[in-house]
This record gives C-alpha cells, structure tokens and sequence, in this order.
C-alpha cells in the first residue's frame, strides 16, 4: 500500500522489517492509518458471526409524514 504522507505529501513506503507501520522517506513520519486497527477476527471467530441478523427491517410501519417543500437555501452558491 502507498500512502501520502500528512505533513510533506511525499509518498509513504510500508516498513520492510516489521511491516507494523509505514514511513515518509522525505521526512521520516510514520503513521499505521491504512494498516488496520489490528482487530482481526479468527477464521472460527468469522464462521460463528455466519447467520447473525445485524438489522431487521419492519415494513409493515406507518409511513412517516412528508414534510412539505422549502424554499432553497440562501446561502447555497449554486443558486438552486
């Protein structure tokens, strides 16, 4: 992965040796922001999150009230 880097833009190369986190070679900044949070799950982990319902939608509710048209913004430098 090839990141830029935040304080010069120069392109940061990933760390050969511990591949932990990846380093400007103009400036020497390091940073891990691409590489993860280090959270990740087993293959046993995965296979029982396999079948979960995260979200159940529910059709069968009252439908919300539209609320009527506004003029547009002011401020909006389209002009729309």
């Amino acid at each position: 992965m090839r990141c830029g880097c935040p304080h010069c833009g120069a392109f940061m190369i990933q760390e050969e040796e511990s591949r932990q986190a990846c380093v400007c070679p103009a400036c020497g900044y390091r940073c891990n922001a691409c590489l993860g949070t280090g959270t990740a799950i087993s293959r046993e982990e995965l296979s029982q999150l396999r079948g979960t319902e995260w979200f159940t939608p529910q059709f069968d509710g009252a439908a919300e009230e539209q609320s009527p048209l506004t003029p547009a913004d002011p401020d909006d430098p389209a002009g729309s």
